[in-house]
């Protein structure tokens, strides 16, 4: 007997005689399971059952077929794209033959497969109930972990503010890297992305450290013949004009964090004497036969391509590894066009004392100037807009399009509106009032969200109801729970 809460498996795979096999052992091991022979219907089970498992054939056709598959990957791996942007905790493993190359199998980790059964293997019914069980437990483990959040009041409170998916998943992994506290950390990402203010907030997170030194070094800046003893110092006499001892940066930041900025333009004579620091956590002062031993934590940025770097010879391969025991990659602000507003008011906020007055409210069309924009400094130079309008801005309790520089209003202007590129205005500007009004809240946030984009999305759609909800994402019984919800006109029929 199969318990009503026991797990669910999905089968989706086009050789219905495989299916039907795989699910009589499951079965028999007291999972529940669900069938689909096609894209189209795992698309039905996942919506209106969500499966905590899916076993995924990779050549899983879009639609029914007699057992035919599909020539290549696209199908399974849309259903599965689908299926992580519902939930991501879903475990999803790919039903592979001995056929499949390589290169297929790795572009298929790429696309968010968690693992592979080999349906062909003479051991396969063991590995199918040994890998499901393994994934049902990680499933487990992860919403466990998940149950306690990141601290976003705390990131948002020093500047570290966003909603966007790219860059919540961001913080997510700096919060688990920061708990780790001797974790060496690469941050990579182009200028103006914020790379320093991540370093800083991993340090304020980091248990051990968050009450010892936090210390920037500019990598470009200490090149020639000082270098060395601007990292590791130096004893009185060691050199001429060296008239007395000096602790150097890794010594002075002793049990706290030294951030290397711009790594990548460190000098090549200090990169073999970085790494022996890192690997040994020791180091010798010019001028000294005797080594000190250090308790550093060493996070490092670069807003050039590392990787690339390295197989042109202008970086150690040996240094590159020992930095990105973690690798952070910070996107651009292009990417992130929905945390816009909410970066406008918090610079609004910080930068309040530049202006004589009072900003109550910003025009709308700000936002969506500034996505159109594509500002290249990045949220740098959204910042220094923000500063500049205040400082320049005669009266007034709202930030107009004319308080901006003109080059911006013009570069805005001038490129063709792209739809991806559009925030609403409307929605857009009541976030913004939001902000200001003090009522950040997520859970509000992302309720008043839901409603707005269900108004408008119903307002401008000419079919009917059950389209609606699909091209939505929901179920139709979510897409009616939500009308309900938010006290949404429900038609009479769909």
């Amino acid at each position: 007997m199969i318990a009503p809460d026991s797990p669910l498996v999905l089968v989706a795979h086009v050789d219905g005689t495989l299916a039907n096999d795989i699910s009589r052992t499951l079965r028999a091991h007291r999972y529940k399971v669900l069938k689909a022979c096609c894209a189209a219907e795992g698309f039905k089970h996942c919506a209106r059952q969500h499966p905590t498992v899916i076993l995924l054939d990779l050549f899983l056709p879009p639609t029914a077929t007699r057992d035919v598959p599909a020539s290549n990957t696209k199908a399974a791996t849309e259903l599965l794209r689908t299926v992580r942007r519902a939930d991501n905790t879903v475990q999803v493993l790919a039903l592979i033959n001995g056929q499949v190359s390589l290169s297929v199998c790795c572009q298929s980790v790429l696309d968010g497969f968690n693992g592979f059964l080999q349906s062909s293997a003479p051991s396969f019914q063991q590995d199918l109930i040994d890998r499901v069980s393994c994934a049902f437990d990680r499933h487990q483990q992860v919403n466990r972990v998940r149950s306690s959040p990141p601290p976003w009041e705390l990131l948002d409170s020093h500047g570290v503010v966003g909603v966007s998916p790219v860059w919540r998943k961001l913080l997510w992994q700096l919060w688990r890297t920061a708990r780790i506290s001797d974790v060496p950390v690469l941050i990579q990402g182009q200028s103006g992305t914020g790379k320093q203010l991540l370093a800083e907030a991993i340090h304020r997170l980091d248990p051990k450290r968050r009450s010892k030194h936090f210390t920037t070094v500019n990598c470009s800046a200490i090149t020639g013949t000082l270098a060395e003893s601007e990292l590791f110092g130096h004893c009185k006499g060691a050199f001429t004009g060296a008239t007395s001892d000096r602790q150097g940066y890794f010594r002075s930041c002793n049990g706290g964090t030294l951030f290397l900025d711009e790594i990548s333009e460190l000098d090549s004579n200090l990169q073999p004497k970085l790494l022996r620091a890192l690997e040994e956590g020791k180091v010798l002062p010019v001028g000294s036969d005797r080594e000190h031993t250090v308790d550093v934590r060493i996070i490092a940025s670069s807003n050039k391509p590392m990787a690339q770097l390295v197989a042109d010879g202008d970086f150690r391969l040996d240094l590159y590894q020992r930095l990105k025991v973690v690798s952070l990659s910070v996107p651009p602000l292009r990417d992130r066009l929905e945390d816009i507003p909410l970066l406008v008011n918090a610079f609004l906020k910080r930068y309040s004392h530049y202006y004589s007055g009072q900003i109550d409210s910003v025009d709308p069309q700000i936002y969506a100037i500034f996505s159109r924009a594509r500002l290249p400094g990045n949220v740098r130079e959204l910042e220094n807009i923000i500063r500049q309008a205040l400082v320049l801005k005669e009266s007034g309790s709202r930030l107009e399009i004319s308080d901006l520089p003109e080059e911006i209003i013009a570069q805005a202007a001038a490129r063709p509106a792209r739809q991806e590129d559009l925030i609403s205005t409307e929605l857009a500007g009541a976030f913004g009032k939001m902000l200001l009004d003090g009522q950040a809240n997520l859970p509000q946030l992302v309720e008043f969200f839901e409603k707005t984009l269900i108004t408008q999305a119903m307002d401008s759609w000419s079919s009917t109801y059950s389209e609606l909800a699909k091209q939505l994402g929901l179920t139709r019984r979510t897409f009616y729970n939500k009308l309900q919800k938010y006290a949404i006109a429900q038609p009479s029929s769909s």
